[in-house]
């Protein structure tokens, strides 16, 4: 698998027109990246892009073209459907924030995406490929003749609300002098018996993001963009760490899980923080990472679950859909727990194929090993049962567990 990302639409076409004889072992996808929202089209957000169909598809012959408008097409050869489903799949969750992954219903949007059976579509493919190359010979044109005008640009309509350095250190500085005990939340993960008895497994910490925000009176778009955000969090992990650090015999009475980022897991904070509990701390621990980084480093979570579990800690798989969990392997990723997010629309036709789906994924996965979260009601327990799902957690079991409870998570 190789990249092209200079005189792509030429090199493109070139190589299209190279594989007439044997098209019928091709496949090709067109990422229409050029609709994302203008915060996901960075050149480090394709970049990343790039380098996880590189490693998803190492193996096979094929490249990836990454043309002048930020769109991508995959070339591929001997390449099943399944497998370019799944590749797919990956690339929808590194952008499933933006609307032209998935649409307000959860739903994928088919924009995201065009598949050509080059087989049957060839002489179409080529079209489009030398319709690209026409397209980037234009703005080459218009870019080259913008050069020699003289009018200077107007600043762009949301100059003002931009992200800018000085604002970003403010975020940082504020951060760092937050008292996180504010906004720190435990929520239990629990067993629930077919007759609701409820034990309680461990405890999940996290910061809550929401309070947070409110009490450093933060603008709604500091966590807007995904990939902001996971900067951001990368220093509450910091925070976070020192908190536990300080204080390892008051939070680690009874097992736990920990949100982190990749990049914490393998940073020397992290190798500090074992060091200091290790000794101490006799409770079983679960470090959780979300899907969206894993899917966006696949070489550094490997890395960063080798680590977590030579240590001795479990590793759990975090923000996981209906649909994300029927196309991942727990064996192949090597993890030991997974949480699924309930999802209310999906239980009103229990006999749908998608939950016969989800179903099938649950007993793939172990029943022991899955967690449904978001469970604010009997009715999630009741459809994650009907699943075969053993562990859940959300605000119906906080309840059962600590009816006295005053802040909600």
């Amino acid at each position: 698998m190789f990249t092209v990302t200079k005189e792509t639409e030429l090199k493109l076409v070139d190589t299209v027109g190279g594989i007439n004889n044997e098209a019928a072992s091709w496949r090709a996808v067109y990422f229409r990246f050029d609709q994302l929202l203008e915060q996901y089209r960075s050149d480090y957000q394709i970049q990343i892009a790039v380098n996880l169909l590189n490693d998803l598809l190492v193996v096979h012959q094929g490249g990836v073209f990454v043309c002048f408008d930020r769109t991508i097409i995959l070339l591929c050869r001997n390449i099943t459907k399944g497998q370019l489903d799944k590749a797919i799949f990956q690339l929808r969750y590194l952008f499933m924030d933006d609307p032209l992954a998935y649409d307000a219903g959860g739903d994928e949007n088919p924009e995201f995406c065009r598949i050509y059976d080059l087989g049957v579509e060839y002489a179409e493919f080529y079209q489009f490929c030398r319709k690209k190359l026409s397209q980037n010979t234009r703005v080459e044109q218009l870019a080259e003749n913008a050069q020699r005008t003289v009018a200077g640009e107007l600043p762009p309509q949301n100059a003002a609300r931009s992200f800018t350095p000085t604002r970003l250190a403010h975020v940082e500085h504020d951060l760092n002098k937050a008292d996180l005990s504010r906004v720190f939340r435990r929520q239990p993960v629990c067993a629930v018996t077919a007759e609701y008895d409820v034990r309680k497994i461990f405890d999940e910490y996290y910061i809550h993001i929401s309070h947070l925000r409110q009490m450093l009176r933060m603008e709604a778009d500091f966590f807007s963009n995904r990939w902001l955000f996971r900067y951001l969090t990368q220093l509450l992990d910091d925070r976070m760490l020192d908190m536990l650090i300080m204080s390892p015999a008051r939070y680690f009475e009874t097992p736990v899980s920990l949100n982190f980022n990749i990049e914490t897991i393998l940073s020397r904070k992290f190798r500090e923080f074992d060091s200091v509990i290790k000794p101490l701390v006799k409770v079983p621990l679960v470090v959780e990472v979300q899907i969206g980084d894993v899917f966006s480093d696949i070489a550094g979570f490997v890395t960063a679950r080798n680590l977590l579990q030579k240590l001795g800690y479990k590793v759990c798989i975090d923000g996981l859909t209906t649909l994300g969990i029927t196309h991942i392997d727990r064996e192949r990723l090597g993890f030991d727990l997974a949480k699924l997010q309930w999802n209310a629309d999906i239980e009103t036709d229990m006999g749908a194929e998608e939950n016969y789906s989800v179903m099938r994924a649950v007993k793939n996965c172990g029943p022991n090993r899955v967690i449904l979260c978001r469970c604010d009601t009997r009715q999630a327990v009741a459809y994650g049962q009907a699943m075969g799902i053993n562990l859940f957690q959300g605000r119906f079991l906080d309840r059962i567990i600590n009816p006295n409870q005053k802040v909600e998570n």
